[in-house]
C-alpha cells in the first residue's frame, strides 16, 4: 500500500502535467507549426488520428500515461522553436 507520501507525491506529479497541458488550440498551432501531420504525432504516441484530432479541438483530454506522453510531445514541439 503506498504511503501518504508517496499519494501526495502521486497527486502533485498529475497536477503538474494537467497544468503543463496548454489549450486546444495551442496544441494543434504547436503541431502544424513545427510541420507534424496528425498521423505522425498520432502514431508516435500510438494512438489514432482522430483520438489527437479530438485532442486538437478539445472534444476530449487524455488522461492517464496517455496524457504524460502527449505533454511530453508537446513540449518537445515548443522546445524544437
Amino acid at each position: 500500500m503506498p504511503t501518504r507520501a508517496s499519494v501526495a507525491e502521486l497527486v502533485a506529479t498529475r497536477i503538474q502535467v494537467h497544468r503543463a497541458l496548454p489549450p486546444p488550440e495551442q496544441r494543434r498551432e504547436l503541431r502544424v507549426s513545427r510541420g507534424l501531420t496528425l498521423d505522425e504525432l498520432a502514431s508516435a504516441l500510438g494512438v489514432s488520428r482522430s483520438c489527437i484530432h479530438a485532442y486538437e479541438t478539445g472534444r476530449r483530454t487524455p488522461r492517464g500515461e496517455r496524457l504524460t506522453k502527449y505533454v511530453e510531445a508537446l513540449r518537445a514541439l515548443q522546445e524544437a522553436a
